[in-house]
């Protein structure tokens, strides 16, 4: 049994199932938006496979819990090819399904929620929903939303958390195309169900296995780095992961759902620029999905080295050392650096494998 939980107090989507049951009378509140569209439906708090339970604070704050029986079904590990948004977008996204409808489906080891749905995929599949009117977000509105069923390929993922996002303005939560914004988001919460993922980005598949350990009978082609999870106060996770960035070793949020490079703070720059030949940092703004536009300083540098390779025309881009994007840490890693090779998130045993 997964227990999620939705607190106002939450930003940027900071939204992670945590502990076990508790069943407690529910309170009901005013809601809008996706139930009086066509064909759409409410979620009964009390009546289906998962309860909701709404927690008033006495600063008058809500917190709202939902416990759910979820679970991933696969007869074998298997491996997916690379959706054709990764050509542009260059984060790991493949297909997946609801019901009849085929949609992106974005691996994002920076989403802290399980599964993340568009207004879109509830009007299409008619999906049941429990609207939140108390958290909006740069113009969106937030609710609960039942989703049966995520099907890649051969696995099934059944019953998981799953939050909608509603769009009430133009505010695009992607900047590439209108295919990302089609996209389902699944988050780590549910990515760190597997034994392993491996993202062969020379072949443009990934792989997954809820059973069986990675193994390789090539290990002395592989640089291994230690993965770690962990969880603010607010019970929200991060994927982190220790690795050598030009001769440094530093730790950094390991993002999957990024296409970008390094993003790091002044403080971890200068520490890193070191033996860097002299680079211009231009003066940019940067969209972050769920954050929105960010001041920074972003480089093109020739070539440095990252966790044991030489990275050519690595994007680098530098943040205040206060700046919110990287509260938790240092640093935050995108995939850019691993296009031409393939890597293995190894939640069994806490590494990322990296293919020389």
């Amino acid at each position: 049994m997964k227990r999620l939980s939705l607190s106002c107090f939450c930003v940027c989507l900071s939204f992670l199932f945590v502990g076990c049951s508790v069943h407690s009378s529910l309170q009901h509140f005013n809601i809008s938006g996706l139930e009086s569209e066509d064909g759409s439906s409410l979620i009964d708090p009390n009546n289906g496979p998962y309860s909701i339970e709404i927690l008033k604070r006495a600063d008058g704050t809500v917190d709202y819990f939902w416990d759910i029986n979820s679970r991933i079904e696969q007869a074998e590990t298997c491996r997916v090819k690379y959706h054709n948004l990764w050509n542009t977008a260059r984060f790991m996204v493949i297909e997946g399904s609801i019901g009849r409808r085929n949609y992106p489906v974005i691996l994002d080891t920076g989403a802290s929620q399980a599964v993340f749905v568009k207004n879109s995929h509830i009007k299409d599949n008619k999906l049941p929903i429990y609207p939140i009117k108390t958290i909006q977000f740069k113009g969106f509105d937030f609710g609960l939303c039942y989703l049966p069923r995520l099907m890649i390929a051969d696995i099934s993922l059944v019953d998981w958390p799953c939050f909608y996002l509603n769009r009430r303005g133009l505010f695009r939560l992607f900047a590439n195309s209108a295919d990302e914004d089609k996209a389902v988001i699944l988050g780590l919460p549910a990515l760190r169900e597997f034994k392993y993922i491996l993202f062969d980005s020379i072949k443009k598949e990934v792989e997954f296995s809820t059973d069986k350990d990675f193994e390789t009978e090539a290990e002395h082609l592989w640089l291994k780095y230690p993965l770690s999870i962990e969880e603010d106060f607010q019970g929200n996770a991060f994927l982190f992961v220790q690795i050598p960035v030009n001769g440094k070793s530093i730790e950094v949020q390991f993002d999957t759902g990024n296409g970008n490079g390094l993003a790091v703070t002044e403080e971890i720059w200068d520490q890193i620029r070191q033996s860097i030949p002299k680079v211009s940092l231009k003066k940019v703004t940067q969209l972050y999905p769920y954050i929105g536009r960010l001041k920074c300083r972003k480089a093109v540098v020739p070539q440095f080295s990252f966790a044991g390779r030489i990275i050519k025309n690595a994007n680098v881009s530098v943040f205040p050392d206060d700046s919110n994007l990287l509260e938790e840490c240092g640093g935050l890693l995108g995939m850019q650096y691993f296009r031409d090779t393939v890597i293995v998130l190894d939640f069994e045993r806490d590494l990322l494998w990296v293919r020389e």
